[in-house]
């Protein structure tokens, strides 16, 4: 059996598309020797990558034209011929004229309930493209039970063509002696001393200025002495939470990052004395495991997946509510027994996710479909 993966998003730096999609095609290639040819496809902006995904099962390919005005509905077409795949896997947009069975990952259609959350390019995009997409496919996966609730609430699907795969943490992802990882970032980024942590892209969703409100709050009433160290790539309309930060009344004790690799992110978790992460919607909140697998204390939103993903490992919130945020956040820094309690609850929680199991419950889809 020959199947085709679209990861032209490994390598872009921008979202947790490009962790599932390297996570998944990473562990693919760890499962037993079998019947089955991975073909991952890459754009230039990725090539330097392909050698992580080399091996017996499986190989690269630059796929061109790299726009997805035409890598989309003509380049993954002719090379679903070209290549006779029997099974393609793309997320979100699926291409036009395949000869072979389909999968299509939809990690969420949080643009259907919070429309201003994305350009009028990306909502439009989605709005139009998904829905048809889901339709098309032989076979959906999503990443947690929110998601496929959505999917069949919004778009009417039937359950039966929907299956969960939870993503899992990395294996960089586990507890490192704090005082090491503490240096690391020090001497690295410069960061020194106690702080709370946010990790993930700058973008509406992601409730920034609601945490910036809940650290002034805290500063100025508490008095705590703490950072605030926002780590994450700029993402779409992230104006305001950049006015927040430039007008923040602590603005000396915020520091923003920019993106961290991988292997420097788990020290970040480590160093951390608690991890803060408010989302106001998610289809799976990849960073609330990572901070859990790593033993970081960890705040995070009631509601969507987050609660699902936290599973009584972490502090819940309103995250619309900046006063409930502020709370939970002095509560943490002022109890040191709560905050051991959450690093064993969330250890304990992240071991129940699982990287490996992801591509297995993947295989099987592909296997299914091919039945």
């Amino acid at each position: 059996m020959r199947i085709g993966i679209d990861a032209h998003c490994v390598g872009q730096r921008k979202t947790g598309n490009e962790t599932y999609t390297y996570n998944l095609v990473k562990h693919l290639g760890l499962l037993e020797p079998d019947d089955i040819d991975y073909i991952v496809y890459l754009t230039s902006k990725a090539e330097d990558n392909g050698w992580f995904f080399s091996g017996a099962q499986s190989r690269t390919k630059l796929i061109r034209p790299e726009t997805p005005y035409l890598r989309i509905p003509i380049g993954l077409a002719v090379e679903s011929r070209a290549e006779k795949l029997d099974v393609f896997h793309a997320q979100y947009l699926l291409p036009h004229h395949l000869r072979c069975r389909t999968v299509l990952t939809v990690h969420d259609v949080i643009y259907e309930r919070f429309p201003e959350f994305f350009t009028k390019w990306d909502y439009y995009r989605n709005k139009i493209g998904v829905p048809r997409s889901c339709r098309r496919a032989d076979h959906i996966i999503t990443v947690s039970e929110s998601s496929k609730r959505d999917l069949i609430e919004i778009y009417g699907l039937d359950a039966r063509r929907i299956t969960v795969t939870y993503p899992g943490p990395d294996d960089c992802y586990r507890p490192l002696h704090q005082e090491e990882a503490k240096e690391r970032i020090r001497r690295r980024y410069g960061v020194e001393g106690e702080f709370i942590l946010y990790v993930g892209a700058i973008q509406p969703r992601k409730n920034v200025p609601r945490l910036l409100s809940a650290f002034a709050e805290l500063k100025h009433n508490q008095q705590i002495p703490q950072k605030l160290v926002i780590v994450g790539p700029k993402a779409w309309l992230a104006a305001e939470a950049f006015r927040a930060i430039q007008n923040h009344p602590a603005k000396g004790d915020i520091v923003v990052t920019g993106y961290v690799p991988q292997e420097d992110l788990a020290y970040f978790y480590n160093a951390a004395t608690v991890f803060v992460y408010v989302s106001i919607c998610e289809g799976f909140g990849l960073p609330v495991l990572e901070a859990m697998a790593c033993g970081t204390p960890t705040i995070t939103s009631r509601g969507s997946s987050l609660e699902e993903v936290a599973g009584g490992a972490a502090v819940l919130v309103d995250p619309l509510d900046v006063s409930a945020i502020a709370f939970a956040i002095e509560n943490v820094l002022s109890d040191s027994n709560l905050r051991a309690r959450l690093r064993v609850l969330g250890v304990a929680r992240s071991s129940h996710f699982s990287c490996h199991e992801m591509a297995l419950r993947t295989q099987a889809v592909y296997r299914q479909l091919m039945s």
